[in-house]
């Protein structure tokens, strides 16, 4: 196992994407809600680098007020064709304006005018009339954006990375669910390592 945790998960995302795992640029972004709720969903992980594990969010949205208000949360990486799991503490920090026009740019028509229509007429996880009337506001943003080039970046749209602080490293062992498990702890440049009961 190498004594860099992040070096390792950029390793195991490419075997994982080598092997065409369906979840490779999954993650499930936990936060806090109100009265304490733990909340998770997966969201689209973005970079893994030095400068941390990046992510899209909107600022409308119920997670981005979560973290705002709690100051708290975490991820968790699940590749089941490489048997490995990764939980992530850490910090939220912006992500380079660069990377977020590079990833703004891969993003699909309906993807973009989802992001736009959360601020033109819903936040996102807001009650709706019905499906109906969604579809209707999509179609009319549109009608104003026809193709993904025309399409801006919306204001409420931010790049984070978690820069991570600890990272549990879950190896499994199915012969004998006897699971290598390790915690990575950043020590100013340094990482110390801790073997877990599993």
């Amino acid at each position: 196992m190498t004594p860099d945790p992040i070096a390792e998960v950029v390793a195991a995302r490419e075997e994982a994407r080598r092997r065409k795992d369906a979840h490779v640029d999954v993650c499930f972004l936990a936060t806090v809600g109100a009265q304490g709720r733990p909340e998770a969903r997966p969201v689209s992980l973005r970079d893994i680098d030095a400068g941390g594990f990046g992510m899209l969010l909107n600022a409308r949205s119920p997670k981005w007020r979560q973290i705002e208000r709690s100051g708290q949360c975490s991820l968790t990486i699940l590749w089941s064709s490489v048997e490995r799991q990764y939980r992530v503490y850490g910090a939220l920090r912006p992500m380079h304006p660069d990377r977020l026009r590079f990833w703004w740019a891969r993003k699909v028509l309906g993807s973009r005018l989802l992001e736009h229509y959360y601020e033109a007429y819903t936040s996102q996880s807001e009650p709706l009339a019905s499906r109906a009337a969604f579809l209707d506001g999509i179609a009319e943003l549109g009608r104003r954006y026809p193709d993904a080039t025309s399409v801006p970046a919306p204001e409420g749209l931010r790049g984070v990375c978690l820069w991570p602080t600890e990272i549990d490293v879950w190896h499994a062992s199915p012969a004998d669910r006897l699971h290598d498990r390790r915690r990575f702890t950043r020590r100013g440049e340094d990482w110390t390592i801790e073997t877990l009961v599993p």
